[in-house]
């Protein structure tokens, strides 16, 4: 195939996918941002706002976006996306707000469905919960800390997600012609997520960053047959690594151990290119969405680690690990 029909076939493929990919999320969002803004004009987004801004303050946020990480963590980043295109014309965020936002988010998000792979593969939900919890709020309240120590990024935030909106008149129909104009450029910057990861596919990228990360995960506790699986959900997604391992377990190829240390760390730690990205376009600074979070994901996994591999096996079957009786025994990896 002469190289102009196959990148016209590439093409096809990607505005194909990016349509596909749209539509899902159109479905997710839009009832999502209706309700924020019926909940905004009746006044419960208000009220949820003032409840949550001790717990807000504590990391140095406006109380105002306790509605975004509050549907973050419920429904996943794209929906958080959404309700923070609804709020943005009522509150002003700086770059250290929304890195400190986006860095918490990325720490903890769509947990229904993502504890729910950590327990298929054995894990404690409730460990997962309340480390990845535990994560997101140490984190955002060390940004919180550094960037008014250093008294910097401070200018307001670029949200690429948000471009081209405003308030208008406050009618509905106002509403509907700036969230539409948003939605537009969502399109664009998911488009431009899809090619991204694509180009990196393709020139190889993503399996040099998999044999160069591969290592430091064995070093942390997560034996060889884990790591090359684990290193799958680190860069594309907790759902992808998260299930590559559910399939291993089957084939009793994995050390529960591993199993527990590669499910927390990818907790703390995932979809390191797509969820960047998606943070960097809420308005994140790039060190603190993906520098910053993965140096403090290696410094919390290291204790645990250390915990787990000295925890006697009764003890950490009893607490934190329950393998399901239908799998074999799983104790081959070394």
């Amino acid at each position: 195939m002469t190289p102009l029909p196959h990148l016209r076939q590439i093409g096809r493929e990607l505005f194909v996918e990016s349509l596909a990919v749209y539509w899902g999320l159109l479905k997710i969002m839009v009832p999502v941002m209706v309700l924020v803004e019926a909940g905004t004009r009746i006044g419960l987004v208000e009220m949820l706002s003032d409840l949550c801004e001790p717990v807000m303050a504590f990391v140095g946020l406006p109380a105002e976006t306790a509605i975004v990480l509050a549907t973050n963590l419920v429904v996943g980043l794209y929906a958080a996306g959404a309700v923070l295109v609804s709020i943005q014309g009522d509150v002003s965020l700086t770059i250290g707000n929304m890195t400190v936002l986006a860095g918490m988010m990325l720490f903890a998000h769509a947990l229904p469905v993502e504890v729910t792979i950590v327990k298929k593969a054995g894990c404690s939900l409730l460990v997962s919960l309340l480390t990845r919890l535990g994560a997101a709020f140490l984190y955002g309240w060390l940004l919180h800390l550094i960037y008014r120590g250093m008294d910097g990024f401070n200018e307001p935030a670029t949200i690429l997600i948000a471009a081209g909106t405003d308030n208008g008149d406050g009618s509905w129909i106002s509403w509907i012609q700036s969230s539409a104009i948003g939605l537009f450029w969502i399109y664009w910057v998911l488009l431009f997520l899809i090619v991204f990861l694509r180009i990196l596919k393709e020139t190889g990228v993503t399996d040099f960053l998999t044999r160069m990360l591969t290592p430091v995960l064995r070093l942390i506790g997560i034996g060889p047959n884990a790591a090359p699986l684990a290193m799958v959900g680190i860069l594309l997604g907790l759902s992808f690594g998260g299930a590559l391992i559910l399939r291993e377990i089957q084939k009793a190829g994995l050390n529960p151990k591993s199993i527990f240390l590669s499910m927390v760390f990818m907790g703390f730690c995932h979809s390191l290119i797509e969820d960047t990205l998606i943070a960097i376009a809420f308005g994140g600074h790039w060190s603190g969405v993906f520098v910053g979070r993965i140096v403090v994901a290696i410094l919390l996994i290291l204790p645990i680690s250390y915990c787990i591999l000295k925890m006697p096996d009764r003890i950490f079957h009893s607490l934190l690990f329950k393998a399901n009786k239908d799998i074999p025994d799983q104790k081959t990896e070394k």
